[in-house]
């Protein structure tokens, strides 16, 4: 983990996105089930534990973040050579644009996609956020996820996710997925970028 990294990255900033593409990518039930274990494993969800994710994936380096981050750390160096290039080339691929969510979000047994704008507006300020964190104590915040990438046989995943949870809260990891017995289980994530007070 980046102990004692400060990025500052309001949730407005941290989710600010191009328009969608005007071709439509297809969503997969691979695509469904790499979400639910990726918020299983990294977001603990029930139904007290809200996830309010954000419609659109993002893109960038890393997706979501309006500047460039170097995040091209020795951990993440190392995580990332531990993927297969078909997984590495498929995420740079499908990452060039953005996909739509679909909704109702049955990702966790308490989710909700919505637009940035209108999850943004929640939480303008600090004392928007206290008052966020007061009705939903157990969310992990705004979220937001790339799109999947994928190696041929659909065995590996790769996907980043990233999350707001104040002004100056909120971090963001690449998660690699594989396929077990025929369900999906996260093997290994590293945090890229952590912002705390």
């Amino acid at each position: 983990m980046l102990a004692g990294t400060l990025i500052f990255c309001p949730a407005a900033a941290l989710f600010g996105q191009a328009p969608l593409s005007s071709s439509d990518p297809q969503f997969t039930n691979d695509d469904a089930a790499v979400y639910a274990a990726l918020f299983k494993d990294l977001y603990d969800p029930a139904k007290d534990h809200p996830i309010f994710l954000i419609e659109e994936t993002a893109i960038g380096v890393p997706p979501g973040l309006v500047a460039k981050v170097d995040v091209q750390g020795e951990q993440t160096s190392r995580f990332l050579s531990h993927l297969s290039p078909e997984t590495k080339q498929d995420y740079t691929d499908r990452n060039k644009e953005h996909m739509r969510l679909p909704s109702p979000c049955r990702f966790a047994p308490s989710c909700v996609v919505g637009d940035i704008t209108d999850l943004a507006a929640k939480v303008k300020n600090d004392r928007a956020w206290r008052g966020f964190f007061k009705k939903y104590p157990n969310s992990p915040g705004l979220v937001v996820v790339s799109r999947i990438g994928f190696n041929r046989d659909h065995t590996e995943a790769v996907v980043y996710t990233g999350r707001a949870c104040g002004s100056l809260c909120g971090e963001g990891e690449y998660a690699r997925l594989v396929k077990l017995n025929g369900s999906w289980v996260v093997d290994d994530h590293t945090v890229v970028w952590l912002s705390q007070k």
